[in-house]
């Protein structure tokens, strides 16, 4: 027997491994996982924390697919409402008042319901809202920016006709053929100073050649003048709300303030000598506080079935702006993945009334009767198509929710593999250190019963 080798040492340091592992077996068995501090794997840890984050985003990004799909489905529904019964019964009530079995008492009855159909439309489309969102009546462009305040498309209410002249200016009681442009939306300098570059145009009404009143800040181009289709610049540096510019477009046009072109035929084409070549064509303007008109001298020409062949109406529009930044759009990204730029965009086309070019409406007359119904086909056509477009984002949403899924249950298996405990496993190696254990117990035991003799002996 040698003293100074003691297998108590050894012994005891077995039971300190086997308790040890012991410890770390039930601690994998009470939390389920193989890796609970980062020393039982460094790399692994990591790894799995990547994956974790990325399996929350996912959770997260299914979520908002299904608040994106909520939002869709009531887009959805309220345009269902407005194509049918409403416009699809604005349709039915146009085709009635076209028959002149009727009589004017008749159509105006059909006028009242004509009036409560387009407000109750226009209730829909302004009023149709998720989680605070107004979802018919979007203010954006395609590219995603709102449409500035200062956008001309805005401000510039335009009164004209598709399907034939109804407008008309008064002068010494005839009437004359015409379209209004209304500038009474500009209530102020800093209105104003948002139209710099922009500007408007107009055909003749019995032919093609065009017209473009272009707003400049100060020095206005007079070069283009004389061309084919003239434009004429007009400064709105010291121009403050609608009616000041109304004057300005008169003052520039005709070469003095105030000027009023009498149309009577014994003073045809008389225009002061400062007049530009800008009004020397049929076509001329007249104000009324914010309204230019825009008319066509001709007497004759007023009340005939316009159009023919294209001519007989002044098509006005808006240039310098693009035509998607002219159409309001709602415009929204739906994050639809866990990680930045996984995101899905929304444009729903606005469809209010004013956007269907419904709201006025009449069917007061025969020939007002015809035109509506061809203005409510081109707003139907608008309103099924923005449905058609948020059929495809609900097919698509239900899609990008399934993919974001699956995604979800692949990865989260792939971490389980890394982070979770193999519970089998784990008991087996429970079982294993608890065998071990108490045989350690049991040798210590003996090593100290073995430990007691030699002391024994040595006492003796």
């Amino acid at each position: 027997m040698q003293i100074r080798y003691n297998q108590g040492l050894f012994t005891q340091n077995r039971y300190n491994n086997t308790n040890t592992e012991l410890n770390n077996t039930l601690n994998k068995l009470s939390s389920g996982y193989k890796i609970n501090q980062a020393a039982d794997d460094a790399a692994g840890l990591s790894i799995s924390e990547k994956m974790r984050a990325q399996i929350r985003g996912l959770n997260q990004a299914g979520e908002n697919i299904q608040d994106g799909l909520s939002l869709i489905n009531t887009a959805d529904g309220a345009l269902a409402n407005i194509l049918d019964p409403n416009l699809q019964r604005l349709r039915e009530l146009a085709v009635q008042a076209s028959n002149d079995a009727l009589t004017d008492d008749d159509r105006q009855k059909i006028q009242q319901e004509v009036d409560q159909i387009i407000k109750g439309i226009s209730d829909i489309a302004s009023n149709t809202e998720f989680n605070g969102i107004l979802l018919l009546a979007g203010t954006s462009g395609k590219d995603g920016n709102s449409i500035a305040s200062g956008s001309l498309a805005q401000y510039v209410q335009q009164v004209t006709t598709s399907g034939g002249v109804t407008d008309k200016y008064t002068y010494n009681s005839i009437d004359y053929a015409t379209a209004i442009i209304d500038f009474n939306n500009i209530k102020s300098a800093s209105d104003v100073a948002k139209l710099d570059g922009k500007g408007v145009y107009y055909t003749c009404c019995s032919c093609n050649q065009a017209y473009s009143i272009k707003f400049v800040d100060g020095n206005p181009d007079t070069s283009r003048l004389n061309d084919l289709n003239p434009v004429m610049e007009v400064d709105i540096s010291t121009i403050t709300d609608g009616n000041d510019l109304i004057s300005k477009i008169i003052e520039t046009a005709y070469g003095q303030p105030g000027f009023v072109y009498d149309p009577t035929p014994n003073n045809t084409n008389i225009l002061p000598n400062g007049a530009t070549s800008f009004v020397k064509h049929y076509s001329q303007l007249a104000s009324d506080g914010g309204k230019l008109y825009i008319y066509d001298y001709r007497p004759e020409f007023y009340g005939i079935n316009w159009p023919i062949n294209d001519s007989g109406v002044f098509k006005l529009n808006v240039f310098g702006e693009t035509a998607e930044s002219e159409l309001p759009f709602l415009y929204l990204n739906i994050q639809a993945g866990s990680n930045s730029g996984q995101s899905v965009k929304v444009t729903i086309p606005s469809v209010t009334v004013e956007q269907l070019n419904i709201d006025p409406l009449s069917v007061s007359s025969q020939e007002n009767a015809n035109s509506a119904i061809t203005i409510i086909d081109n707003a139907i056509t608008k309103a099924s198509n923005a449905r058609s477009t948020i059929g495809a984002y609900q097919n698509m949403f239900e899609h990008a929710y399934n993919n974001v899924k699956n995604a979800e249950e692949n990865l989260t298996k792939a971490e389980s593999n890394l982070r979770d405990a193999d519970i089998a496993k784990e008991i087996s190696e429970l079982k294993k250190n608890q065998i071990l254990l108490q045989s350690s117990q049991s040798m210590m035991t003996q090593v100290n019963q073995m430990s007691q003799g030699i002391l024994e002996i040595l006492g003796n």
